[in-house]
């Protein structure tokens, strides 16, 4: 059998990269501008994940646009929560196509991590990873001291 086709996975660009905390404010507070729910995300007007509630009190910021920029600013300011700039830290790529499913099934059982939530924190291939469901494709950010670690492991599977 021949390994997965890497061109399923792919490395996307990240100009900015946030985390936005908030340890002690009431998650109600932010209703209607961060999505509260547990493995919530926010999506662009393209359909690309810009906040994603990975932990509890915790979003992940990938490229933010100008107005959730703005918006997580402000809510810093105001001491609802701290934006942290993260720049380094996450690498992010997508996982798409036929082999997706079974890439990811490999590692963990994808369909009930994600059942009912849009995105997870989890350990893909023991890669510290968060990872968000659209549709068949799948995007995450994985610690940058794992990317390599994490191509090389799907680039071993057995298919």
């Amino acid at each position: 059998m021949s390994a997965p086709d890497l061109r399923s996975v792919r490395r996307l660009a990240l100009e900015q990269c946030f985390e936005f905390v908030s340890p002690a404010v009431p998650l109600k507070r932010f209703h209607g501008t961060l999505p509260i729910e547990a493995g919530g995300v926010l999506c662009d007007s393209q359909g690309r994940a810009e906040l994603l509630h990975f932990a509890p009190r915790r979003w992940l910021v990938p490229g933010p646009s100008p107005a959730l920029y703005r918006i997580l600013v402000e809510l810093d300011l105001l001491g609802d929560g701290a934006l942290v700039d993260v720049e380094g830290k996450w690498q992010l790529f997508r996982i798409e196509g036929e082999s997706a499913g079974r890439i990811l099934e490999s590692s963990v059982n994808i369909g009930g991590t994600l059942l009912n939530r849009s995105c997870a924190a989890l350990v893909l291939f023991d890669c510290p990873t968060v990872l968000a469901r659209d549709g068949t494709k799948f995007d995450g950010g994985v610690t940058s001291s794992y990317a390599e670690s994490l191509l090389s492991a799907i680039n071993r599977l057995p298919f």
